[in-house]
């Protein structure tokens, strides 16, 4: 299976917290929303110190599929309890949990995919039933009916399992390119190899049949 560099996860890391932080404090400083805005600034700070763990200490340019899998799976646990503080199922940004598991399904293996899915799932299925409520302006709350909270998470599996889907599917056409491309490039080193070693014998003899 492909590998997932380093260097890729820090800087989608790096998007995802800074996206995070801006939301947070425009939706708290600007519109003046209520939300736990300390324990919220808390769960993005562990996950910056984690990415700079991983950007500095963390020695492998290349992850192995364990470590793939613990850092995607860490996001999605910081992602989900971020939710859960800001609204639950209810928040816009609830589809945002898909994002490790269709990752692993392009570059890590069917166990990770399955482990992240199943992980999903089972948070959306957490979220959908216990959150503190959506942030919100004042004495006005976010009331919707039971059949759309039921609806959301539905919708979203349903999302996962598409594009897990394709995204397993793609990574598979990917490695099977990379490997024709690797099988090809030692078919070509082989006849170089060999045409170098007949102009050599071909030489050698002209040079002894030489007076």
């Amino acid at each position: 299976n492909l590998k997932l560099e380093k260097k890729t996860l820090v800087i989608l890391r790096w998007i995802a917290i800074i996206g995070q932080l801006i939301t947070i404090y425009t939706v708290y400083f600007i519109f003046k929303f209520e939300l736990p805005i300390i324990y919220c600034s808390l769960i993005i700070f562990f996950g910056g110190i984690t990415n700079l763990y991983l950007n500095f200490w963390f020695k492998k340019n290349e992850l192995s599929t364990l470590d793939s899998t613990f850092f995607l799976f860490y996001d999605l646990f910081q992602l989900t309890f971020l939710l859960f503080l800001t609204g639950g199922i209810k928040n816009p940004f609830v589809i945002f949990l898909i994002v490790p598991a269709i990752v692993s399904s392009t570059l890590l293996t069917l166990r990770s995919t399955l482990i992240l899915s199943i992980s999903t799932v089972l948070f959306l299925l957490v979220i959908s039933f216990y959150h503190l409520p959506l942030p919100h302006p004042g004495n006005l709350h976010f009331h919707v009916p039971d059949y759309y909270l039921y609806s959301v998470p539905l919708a979203v599996v349903i999302v996962l399992i598409f594009l897990t889907y394709f995204g397993a599917r793609f990574g598979l056409e990917s490695r099977k390119k990379a490997e024709a491309l690797k099988e090809l490039e030692l078919v070509l080193a082989k006849e170089q190899e060999l045409e170098s070693i007949g102009l050599q014998a071909a030489a050698a003899v002209h040079s002894l049949g030489t007076p």
